[in-house]
Parts: structure tokens; C-alpha cells; sequence
């Protein structure tokens, strides 16, 4: 009897739910898997890295649910919405889950906004969660995380965040809270939590409240109701924080006067006034203004000409909210002197500077410390922002995307940087996305960096003990990140993505670095510099850059040497992947470096995925998607091979 093939489609149409249930649940629109390609929906669990492609509004009791360690669920600034239906519903739900990232992320119409249980070096960070009777986030028995520049506010009941039953050692900076009807952080029967520069007022049930637990420390927080804490530092008048609350807003200084808005004004007084960043206390800041306390954008603000914003205070907190910070044109940049700069901050310490675009300054953002003496800015932090289209190339200039100057211990995180231009081939010459002139300590992490007339990082003048971690560098003039200085020392270079640069991949001319699990492919010959930090190696070790070491880097594809080592220089490493080399060789014997690896390689790690049936929590199980991808290949051949048998 002929074989027939007519139901086997019908057959995989039956498959298709087993296919959904191995991988993640069920299929709803929401947040896309960098690795599988899936669409993590609500009530799923997510196994991988996945980013927001549109808002999502749940019925299940869970948004979303973490199932694996070292997974970072990116918000994109969508939003997610609760159901009304459950009265303990989590907009996300973790629980045994370590070193997870949860941010970008609206969160809505949920009991609960984020919950972890059990959940040890975590990153809540820049999200936005309005929540119902219970907490805007909960860290239950869950230690060493960290919650920085979230807002959170219109609790029904509840706290805005709670630290409970031994929850240690977090710390929580940057935030807003306004709970309006309960608690803004309680700390419960928990220890040695850190709270610096928080916004926490107007919460009926107390701002800061320390139920029983000890070594609960902070500063520079905005608060006025606690309960067994205080700030370190000094506070104002009465205040048990550093800065009090007037009627639940921030004022700085108690010599500011509410001013009531005019009734009647030019059409460019109305502009100044109503447009701009707006402090709780009511000040509007505008063009060239120096900003003496924390303000939030309610528009986006042209400045023609000079400083978009000058920085007059520590502490503060510039919050774009998604708003253009637009230098219209950047004008004469030439020379070496303070350009005009979107934002310029001339020294002072703990300033953030988030969700803001920037573009057609001489440079983005400008941090800089005393040069003369030598003080350094401290404790800076740039996020979440796009900062583009800034200088220009017309004869010698010093303008960056973001632009460091003595500046140490101080984050840039997150950001997309690009198109910003510069001239001149000297050390300091403009064009650069990140430039940092001295400074230790430093963690640039997380940005994209690309299409800049210079490099995508660059360094010079000494710099130490700084870490550049997790970027994508693209498509820059002189290479990808750049440590020019030959006194550039003791970095760790970790987790890049650098590639199709014109120049290095990845120069290094200090000692003492740090190159691990970068992936230097694709750079290429074509740079307007003529130098060696522009020739076109995947990594060019050069200069005094003794002791450097190369752990687990893939490095292929680039037009010279995939990795080159100035003779007389010191280069180890082992367990690299490279094609082409000049005065290198991974240490290890038996390591086949040699031979050109096809396509990216990708690295499968243990995963967790929990399971929950009939309201009872499953054990955990050990899986990768490669796994789960097998199962379900294996389990179609198994019914596929039985339904042909018997069709025979």
C-alpha cells in the first residue's frame, strides 16, 4: 500500500502546544528572547535575556516570571498592566533567581510591582511602578541587590519598597517615592541595608520606617517622617534626612521661596516659565541656567546658544523623562577650552543624569573636575540616555558624546551614543563617544557606542582600575575602545561586542589590563588617523603595555593581525580564538588557535524554569534552551517515526 503524508500537518498542528509548553508557556505578545527569538507573554517564564517590543495588559496573576539566573528583562519603556482579579498579583515574580536585571519597565495595576524571594545580586533599575494594596517592591529574604532610580508611587496601601525577614546588605539609591497612603521604605526585621539620595516624601505612613533591625545606614536622602533612622549627614532644621520635604516636595535650600506663577507674561517669559526642568519646589530651570535641585523635563528645550544646563549642586538628579535637550547647532567648538555642553557639571559630586536626549552640543555631557588641583568629581551617573549629533569636525576641537575630565568612581550605564563629531588626531582631539581624561574607578557598562568620527571610548592620562563591560562599539573612525594612554592601567575589559570599527578592535597602551570574553570581529583598514591606534587589529597590544591578559576573547575576522603584541611586550592568555597573530599565543597547550571559526559562537549556560500546578510550586529544573529545543526535536521524530509505521 502507497505511504500517504496527507495528516501529517495535522499532526504537528496537534504538536504545537507541547512545542509551547516546553519552551515557555503561552504565546502572547510582550517581551522577544535575544537568544530564541520567543515572545515571553504573561503568566510565562523567562529563560533568557528579553527586551519589550510593545505593552502588555495581563489577566494572570503573574506578568512575568523569572526561570533562570543572569537574565536581564529589559522594559524598552513599555509598559505592563495587572489584572484586577487576584489579590496577591505580581507584575514580576522571582523566586530563587540570583543576579537578574529588571529595568526600563512600567509596571501597573499590580498587588505587588516586583517581588523577589530568595534573590541575591540583583539590579532593579529605572522603572516606573504604580501598584495596589500591597508593595511597589518586595525583596523577601533576598540580599547584596541593588535598586537605583526607580519611581514609584500611587500605593493603594502598602509600602513603596519593603526589605522583610532578613532581607541584607541592599542598598538603594536614586529612587522616588511617593506612596501616597503608605509606607515609603519600611525595612522589616531586616540589617545593613544602604539608602543614598533618595526622593521619599509625601507617604502618609512614614517616609523611612526601620521596624526591628540594626545598621540600617544612609545620606543624602529627601525625606521627613522616619521611624529609627537617620542620615548621616547633616540634615535641615529638623529633618531626620539630609534634605527635607516642604508640603511632600524637595527643597534644598531653605532660602528658596515658592514663587506663585504670573499671571500674565511675555511670550518669552511664558516660554522660560513654563518650559523646562521643573523641581518639586516649583523652580523651572531653562537654557544656561544653574541648577541648584533635583528637576524633572516637562518639555523638550531648545538652546541656541551656551550651556543647556549648568550643574550648582551635589546630589541633584536631572531626569529627561524621555525629552530633547537640543543645542539646535553646535556652533565654534575649536579649541581646548569648556565648549558649550548640554549638560555641564564644573565639580560637583552624586549628580544623576537620566532618561534624556541630547544632541547638537559641542559636547553631550560634560563632567570636570579641577585640573589645577587636581579634585576629582565623584559618584556621577549617566543613564539611560541618547546623546548624538553633537560637535563638529571643523579644525582642532575637544568635543565628545560624553566627556570625562578627572572624574573617578562614577557610572555611565545604558546609554546609545552616536554621530557625534570631532577634529584633530592629537590625544585629546574631539569625535570620541566616551572620553575619559583621568580616573579611577569607573564603570561604563551596558551603552552603545557607535558611528562617533574618533573612537568609541577613549582614554588617556593616567587612568586606573576602571571597568568597560557589556557595550556594543560599532562602526567608529579610530577604533572601538582605545586605552591610548600608556599609563592606562589595570582595567577590566569584559563582555563587549566590538566590531566593524575602522582601526582596533580593542588598543591597549598601559599595563596591567584585563581583556575577557570580548567578541573583536570585523574591524576594518580606512581610518582618517595615521597612527598605531589606527591600524586595524582585533586586539593591538602597543606602547608600555606590559602583563596584559587575554582570557576567552574571539577575535577573527579583522583586516591585520587578529591579535598583534609589540615585541618586547608581555601578552598571556589562554582559551582565545583568533586566526592571525603577531607575538601571541594562548598559553595553553592544545588550544587550536589557529583555525578561522565560522559565525558567532554561543555559549549555553544553566538555566532554571519553575512551574507552578494547581497553585503548588514545582522544584526547580536544570535546563538550557538548547536542551528544551532537543526535547521537542526528539519528541516529534519519536511520534512522526510511530504515526509513518502505522500509516504503513
Amino acid at each position: 500500500m502507497k505511504r500517504s503524508f496527507i495528516g501529517i500537518p495535522t499532526v504537528i498542528v496537534m504538536l504545537l502546544p507541547l512545542i509551547c509548553s516546553v519552551s515557555v508557556g503561552s504565546v502572547n505578545a510582550g517581551c522577544i528572547g535575544d537568544i530564541t527569538g520567543i515572545d515571553y507573554g504573561c503568566g510565562d517564564t523567562v529563560i533568557e535575556n528579553c527586551t519589550f517590543n510593545e505593552d502588555m495588559n495581563c489577566t494572570t496573576k503573574y506578568g512575568l516570571i523569572i526561570g533562570a539566573d543572569g537574565i536581564t528583562i529589559d522594559g524598552n519603556g513599555y509598559t505592563i498592566t495587572g489584572p484586577v482579579e487576584y489579590a496577591d498579583s505580581e507584575g514580576i515574580h522571582n523566586k530563587g533567581c540570583n543576579n537578574i536585571t529588571v529595568k526600563n519597565l512600567n509596571i501597573k495595576d499590580f498587588c505587588f510591582g516586583i517581588y523577589f524571594m530568595d534573590a541575591n545580586n540583583c539590579t532593579i533599575d529605572n522603572n516606573t511602578i504604580s501598584y495596589g494594596v500591597g508593595s511597589g517592591i518586595w525583596l523577601f529574604t533576598s540580599s547584596y541587590n541593588n535598586i537605583t532610580n526607580n519611581e514609584i508611587n500611587y500605593g493603594k496601601e502598602g509600602h513603596g519598597i519593603l526589605l522583610s525577614n532578613n532581607a541584607t546588605n541592599n542598598v538603594l539609591k536614586y529612587n522616588r517615592i511617593l506612596t501616597k497612603n503608605g509606607i515609603g521604605i519600611c525595612v522589616h526585621e531586616s540589617k545593613e541595608n544602604e539608602f543614598y539620595h533618595n526622593f521619599v516624601c509625601g507617604n502618609a505612613r512614614g517616609d523611612i520606617i526601620v521596624e526591628p533591625g540594626y545598621g540600617n545606614v544612609g545620606n543624602n536622602n529627601t525625606c521627613n517622617i522616619t521611624a529609627n533612622y537617620n542620615d548621616t549627614g547633616t540634615g535641615t532644621g529638623s529633618s531626620p534626612c539630609t534634605y527635607s520635604c516642604y508640603s511632600g516636595v524637595l527643597v534644598l535650600d531653605e532660602s528658596i521661596k515658592l514663587e506663585p506663577i504670573a499671571t500674565t507674561t511675555t511670550d518669552k517669559d511664558k516660554t522660560r516659565r513654563d518650559c523646562g526642568c521643573v523641581s518639586p519646589s516649583g523652580k523651572i530651570f531653562g537654557c544656561g541656567d544653574v541648577v541648584t535641585e533635583s528637576c524633572t523635563f516637562n518639555c523638550n528645550l531648545s538652546c541656541p546658544a551656551g550651556h543647556g544646563l549648568i550643574i550648582g549642586a551635589d546630589g541633584i538628579i536631572i531626569d529627561g523623562r524621555g525629552y530633547v535637550l537640543d543645542g539646535v547647532e553646535p556652533g565654534t567648538c575649536s579649541g581646548l577650552s569648556v565648549q558649550r555642553s548640554g549638560i555641564y557639571n564644573p565639580g560637583h559630586d552624586g549628580v544623576v543624569i537620566r532618561n534624556l536626549e541630547v544632541k547638537n552640543f559641542c559636547n553631550g555631557i560634560y563632567l570636570k573636575g579641577d585640573e589645577v588641583a587636581g579634585n576629582f568629581v565623584y559618584n556621577n551617573t549617566i543613564t539611560n540616555c541618547e546623546i548624538h549629533h553633537n560637535g563638529n569636525n571643523v579644525g582642532e576641537t575637544a568635543t565628545h558624546g560624553i566627556k570625562l575630565k578627572y572624574v573617578s568612581r562614577s557610572t555611565i550605564s545604558d546609554n546609545r551614543i552616536h554621530h557625534n563629531k570631532g577634529g584633530g588626531d592629537s590625544c585629546e582631539g574631539g569625535g570620541n563617544g566616551i572620553f575619559l581624561y583621568a580616573g579611577d574607578y569607573n564603570l561604563i557598562f551596558n551603552n552603545t557606542i557607535c558611528d562617533n568620527t574618533k573612537a568609541g571610548i577613549f582614554t588617556k592620562m593616567k587612568p586606573r582600575y576602571n571597568n568597560i563591560s557589556y557595550n556594543e562599539v560599532k562602526g567608529n573612525g579610530q577604533g572601538g575602545i582605545i586605552l591610548r594612554c600608556k599609563c592606562s592601567s589595570s582595567f577590566d575589559i569584559e563582555h563587549n561586542i566590538v566590531t566593524d570599527n575602522k582601526g582596533p578592535g580593542i588598543y591597549v597602551g598601559g599595563p596591567d589590563n584585563k581583556l575577557r570574553f570580548n567578541t573583536v570581529i570585523n574591524n576594518r583598514d580606512g581610518s582618517i588617523y595615521r597612527n598605531d591606534a589606527s591600524i586595524a587589529n582585533g586586539i593591538r597590544i602597543s606602547r608600555e603595555a606590559y602583563n596584559t591578559t587575554l582570557i576567552s576573547n574571539e577575535v577573527t575576522g579583522n583586516d591585520d593581525a587578529d591579535i598583534y603584541v609589540r615585541e618586547g611586550l608581555t601578552a598571556t592568555g589562554y582559551n582565545n580564538t583568533y586566526r592571525t597573530f603577531l607575538n601571541f599565543e594562548d598559553s595553553v597547550p592544545g588550544v587550536e588557535c589557529e583555525q578561522e571559526v565560522e559565525g558567532k559562537r554561543m555559549v549555553v549556560w544553566e538555566e532554571v524554569i519553575e512551574e507552578t500546578k494547581q497553585g503548588i510550586e514545582l522544584p526547580p529544573v536544570k535546563v538550557t534552551p538548547l536542551m528544551a529545543t532537543l526535547i521537542v526535536v526528539i519528541a516529534l521524530a519519536f511520534i512522526l517515526y510511530g504515526y509513518l509505521r502505522k500509516r504503513a
